[in-house]
C-alpha cells in the first residue's frame, strides 16, 4: 500500500511538471511571436537592416545565460511548436556576417496584424 501510495505521489509530482513545463513552452512561444512580430514592424520603418531575425538571437535576447541550460527543453519545444504550428512565422535559411544560420521572418503584413485590429 505504501508502494502504490509513492507511485502515486510521483505520478502527480510528474504531471503536474509537465504541465508546468508545457504552460512555460507557450509563453515562450507567445515572447517568441512578439519579438519575430516587433522586429518585422521596425524594420518596416526601416529601423532594421533585415527583416529577419536570428533564431539564437531571439533565443539570447529573452532567455539570460544563467537560464539557457535550464530553458533548453523549453525553448526547443516552443521553436518546434512554431516550426509546425504558426503560419505567421517563416523560418528561412541566410547568411549572416559569413555564417549559414537559421532564422525568423514574419510573413503578415503589419496592416493584418492582430494588434492593430
Amino acid at each position: 500500500l505504501i508502494t502504490l501510495w509513492g507511485i502515486l505521489l510521483f505520478l502527480r509530482y510528474r504531471w503536474r511538471k509537465m504541465e508546468e513545463e508545457e504552460q512555460a513552452m507557450y509563453d515562450m512561444v507567445k515572447k517568441i511571436i512578439a519579438v519575430v512580430q516587433d522586429h518585422y514592424k521596425e524594420w518596416e520603418r526601416n529601423l532594421e537592416r533585415y527583416p529577419y531575425v536570428g533564431i539564437y538571437h531571439v533565443r539570447d535576447s529573452l532567455i539570460p545565460p544563467q537560464s539557457r541550460k535550464k530553458m533548453k527543453r523549453i525553448w526547443e519545444r516552443a521553436v518546434d511548436f512554431l516550426a509546425s504550428n504558426e503560419s505567421r512565422i517563416q523560418t528561412e535559411s541566410h547568411r549572416v556576417a559569413g555564417e549559414d544560420m537559421l532564422v525568423w521572418r514574419w510573413t503578415q503584413p503589419s496592416y493584418l496584424s492582430d494588434s492593430e485590429h
